[in-house]
């Protein structure tokens, strides 16, 4: 019997502010796996209150818990950017229950497929969804023996790894040629991120909204880029990338790359859009 939802989806509509529960390892949407559904859940609060009691057992765990306020003007963007990561329902909580809403009945997922390939917009749900499940578990200060499930899901990441094309942000040099001719004569500079060790790595994204995050200024274009390409994009003395910096910044070394290429065997890989060999631009 099919359940209409028409009413609690304007109830939603309608809401002030709502609080969505985020993992501070990962700085996104805690998400989690229904043990019966299997859906990718992400759960939602009317109340602080109501995050802590949920947060309590998390905690207890060493999974790091926090509350995200987010208004009503804001709701749109957030319930779209849940279709970037992978995630297919959301929870509900309120002080007389929970309620189970899939995100479709909220917010529509966008199809591409009518565009031109070369026009379709990046997006990497399957890779997200994985580097979530698998940093939330790995960052927990805890033995490598009590993480639960850690083999199986970085061996789902590494599949999605490879299978991905990711966005290199470049910076155009000036000049008067056009964008691509910027591009194909190799007049762009990559930025590098230096960790707390020193060494040097490029930022990597899945998607735009990612890229977003660091590209503060609109100073940076995008550079689509499938795996197989990475490593030919790596600067001087550069260690690799880091997925997702502001995210769930996951690692990427030169040596993993080349694990993964030589494990995997990928076809040969398409040449990435407007590639080209650069200068570095160093970005605190």
């Amino acid at each position: 019997m099919t359940v209409d939802k028409s009413f609690f989806v304007k109830s939603i509509q309608r809401k002030k502010e709502m609080i969505v529960a985020y993992c501070g390892y990962t700085n996104m949407p805690f998400v989690q796996c229904d043990p019966e559904s299997y859906n990718d859940q992400v759960w939602i609060f009317d109340t602080e209150e109501l995050l802590q009691e949920f947060a309590r057992p998390f905690t207890e765990k060493k999974i790091l818990l926090r509350g995200v306020k987010y208004l009503n003007k804001d709701f749109l963007g957030f319930f779209s950017l849940l279709h970037a990561i992978g995630v297919n329902e959301l929870v509900f909580v309120s002080q007389t229950g929970r309620q189970f809403l899939d995100l479709d009945d909220l917010v529509k997922k966008p199809d591409y497929s009518k565009l031109p390939p070369e026009k379709q917009p990046i997006f990497n749900p399957q890779l997200q969804l994985t580097g979530l499940y698998f940093m939330q578990e790995m960052s927990r200060p805890v033995p490598l023996e009590e993480k639960s499930g850690l083999q199986e899901m970085e061996e789902e990441l590494a599949a999605n790894l490879v299978k991905s094309r990711y966005i290199l942000p470049v910076e155009l040099l000036p000049g008067p040629e056009s964008d691509a001719e910027k591009f194909k004569n190799r007049k762009y500079r990559i930025p590098i991120l230096k960790n707390k060790d020193g060494n040097v790595l490029q930022p990597l994204f899945t998607d735009m909204a990612e890229l977003a995050k660091f590209n503060k200024g609109n100073q940076f274009k995008a550079l689509v880029v499938p795996f197989g390409q990475l490593i030919r994009l790596l600067v001087k003395d550069s260690r690799g990338f880091v997925l997702n910096p502001a995210g769930f910044h996951i690692a990427m070394p030169k040596e993993l790359l080349e694990g993964l290429q030589k494990r995997f065997r990928p076809e040969a890989a398409q040449q990435p859009q407007n590639t080209a060999e650069t200068e570095n631009k160093e970005e605190s």
